[in-house]
């Protein structure tokens, strides 16, 4: 069974490697500074899954409330386990560690986005109780001047 821990920013090397993985290239550096807002926000978790010794997993969560109805939600906002060590359950141990935190924030339902492309991240969700329920629409835009 892997070690599911919370992200430290000595994890930022491995990170930044499972990151690409996703097909989101990052420096060690640029995942320091995520870290290190995640940590002062409120609200935000992520957990590391440590197997044989090194990070080769990594679950993000936020928590959102809704407007439309009472309560919260969590959102997953990234899942990736190494592609060298998938179907060793380092995905379901993330999931679950994800799922036990949500219900400690309160949440309601676990919600996530996934490109269209991923079939097998898909089927890994619906495995574990997650349906399908709509489309994702993004478009991007332009930080007004000195947002941050």
């Amino acid at each position: 069974m892997p070690l599911i821990r919370p992200a430290t920013q000595e994890d930022a090397v491995q990170i930044a490697a499972l990151l690409a993985q996703l097909g989101y290239p990052s420096t060690p550096e640029a995942v320091q500074v995520r870290l290190a807002n995640l940590e002062r926000a409120c609200g935000y978790a992520c957990f590391v899954a440590d197997w044989q010794g090194r990070i080769a997993g990594l679950i993000a969560l936020a928590r959102d409330w809704y407007i439309e109805k009472d309560g919260a939600c969590v959102r997953i906002v990234t899942l990736v386990v190494d592609e060298a060590v998938r179907g060793q359950g380092l995905g379901k141990s993330l999931l679950a560690q994800a799922e036990q935190w949500a219900a400690e924030c309160g949440a309601k339902a676990m919600v996530l986005t996934s490109g269209d492309h991923r079939h097998e991240a898909h089927d890994f969700y619906r495995h574990h109780g997650y349906r399908s329920t709509g489309l994702r629409f993004v478009k991007q835009i332009s930080p007004a001047p000195g947002a941050a």
